[in-house]
C-alpha cells in the first residue's frame, strides 16, 4: 500500500511540477535581413508570423545624460505567404516617389506606423511599434520606434 500511494504521489508531482511545453523555437524561425544592427527581419518558416526585433530610437539621445538604452525589443505579427512582399513594395513606392507620409498597417497584435519624411536632403523611413496589449501602467512606453533607414537599408531589411 505503501508503495501505491508512493507511486500515485510520484505521478501527481510530476504531473503538477514537470509539464512544460516548447511554444516556440528559434529554428522555426529564418532572417530574413537587417538594417544596419538595430532593426532585424524575421519570418517562421510556415510564413503564418513575422518578427522584427529593433532597438528603440525614440528620446535616446538626451543632452542631459541619460542612459542608451541598447536591449533589442520584438515586434510579432501574423502574416500570409505575401505580406512583407507588399510591405517591401509599399516602402519601394514610396522611395521612389519621395512623398513625405505616415501609415499605419493595423495587425491583430498591435499597429506598425511607417514615417516618410525628408531631412537635410535626404529621404527616410521609420517604423514605429505599438502592441496592442501594452500596459501603460508598469512605466514602458506605448510606442517603440526604429532608427530612421533609407532605401539601401530597406532592401537589406526585406533580403533584397
Amino acid at each position: 500500500m505503501k508503495n501505491l500511494l508512493l507511486l500515485f504521489a510520484l505521478i501527481i508531482s510530476g504531473i503538477a511540477f514537470g509539464q512544460f511545453t516548447v511554444s516556440d523555437s528559434s529554428e522555426n524561425w529564418e532572417k530574413i535581413g537587417n538594417a544596419y544592427a538595430h532593426t532585424i527581419l524575421y519570418q517562421k518558416k510556415d510564413k503564418s508570423k513575422a518578427k522584427i526585433e529593433y532597438r528603440d530610437f525614440q528620446n535616446q539621445f538626451t543632452l542631459a545624460g541619460g542612459n542608451i538604452d541598447l536591449t533589442y525589443y520584438d515586434f510579432e505579427f501574423s502574416t500570409e505567404p505575401d505580406t512583407l512582399d507588399k510591405m517591401y513594395q509599399i516602402f519601394k513606392d514610396h522611395f521612389a516617389g519621395k512623398k513625405v507620409e505616415t501609415l499605419t498597417l493595423q495587425f491583430p497584435e498591435g499597429k506598425i506606423v511607417i514615417e516618410f519624411g525628408k531631412a537635410l536632403g535626404t529621404y527616410y523611413a521609420l517604423m514605429q511599434f505599438e502592441k496592442a496589449n501594452i500596459l501603460l501602467d508598469k512605466g514602458e512606453r506605448a510606442i517603440k520606434s526604429t532608427g530612421s533607414m533609407k532605401e539601401k537599408q530597406i532592401d537589406k531589411l526585406f533580403g533584397k
